[in-house]
């Protein structure tokens, strides 16, 4: 009987240790899940006859895919806005190349969201062909941050000042209700978003991060060497001018 319980004991250590893994493991997932709700929920209160939200929208580009979380089609442009769901202190510059993470002194750097949205917005004007339509880029943190970042024109709130931040940027009516419904049915035509898209999606991020630590350029394949500008070191690929891809160090 004491054999029993010890090996029931035993188990249940281990179930419980496995449990704990399955957790750390889902946890990135279930705070993205949760700070693209929040976010979702909020965009969902903007008056329904002068915007049109869509959700997670894949566009083809020459290059790949761009995933953009939320698009917002208005009668005054449209916004595309790119959701990031961090804790702790959160620094960096608008021309940075990474910005910084800190959660009690410990560091981690991620890529800085204002040009990795400027992608999804490039993307989206190749889709619409249409100068007239100004496209505007937010960046939304959803967590509980303490945002300590130097930006001049970009857009980068908390969570809580996002529809805030997309009135005061609705100044001027660039379409009426005809045009915006032809730019919603435009993207709903053109996303590709579906669960093996999305991982090819995030594959090519891995292995362009996974070029990029071997010192290969992402974008052609040429060496990064390491140069020198106005703003301090930098990695630059071989083959420039005619790539002009950088890293920042």
């Amino acid at each position: 009987m004491e054999a029993l319980l010890q090996n029931k004991w035993i188990w249940a250590c281990i179930a419980l240790l496995i449990l704990e893994e399955i957790i750390r493991r889902l946890k990135p997932v279930v705070k993205g899940a949760f700070g693209e709700a929040i976010v979702s929920g909020l965009l969902s209160r903007l008056p329904k006859d002068q915007y049109t939200v869509l959700h997670n929208v894949m566009l083809k580009t020459e290059r790949g895919t761009s995933q953009l979380d939320h698009v917002v089609v208005s009668l005054y442009g449209i916004f595309v806005i790119e959701v990031k769901n961090y804790a702790g202190w959160i620094t960096g510059t608008e021309n940075s190349s990474q910005w910084t993470q800190t959660i009690y002194k410990k560091k981690s750097h991620f890529m800085n969201p204002i040009h990795q949205n400027y992608s999804h917005v490039k993307a989206m004007e190749a889709l619409l062909q249409d100068p007239s339509i100004p496209i505007y880029p937010i960046v939304a943190f959803a967590g509980d941050v303490k945002l300590k970042i130097s930006v001049q024109k970009a857009k980068v709130v908390k969570y809580g000042y996002l529809t805030e931040t997309i009135k005061e940027l609705s100044t001027e009516k660039v379409m009426d209700a005809s045009r915006m419904v032809e730019i919603v049915h435009l993207l709903q035509a053109s996303n590709i978003d579906s669960a093996a898209n999305r991982k090819v999606h995030v594959d090519a991020i891995n292995e362009k991060k996974e070029a990029t630590k071997a010192g290969i350029c992402p974008r052609c394949g040429g060496q990064l060497v390491e140069r020198s500008g106005k703003y301090g070191k930098f990695m630059g690929c071989s083959n420039y001018p005619k790539c002009r891809y950088i890293e920042k160090l």
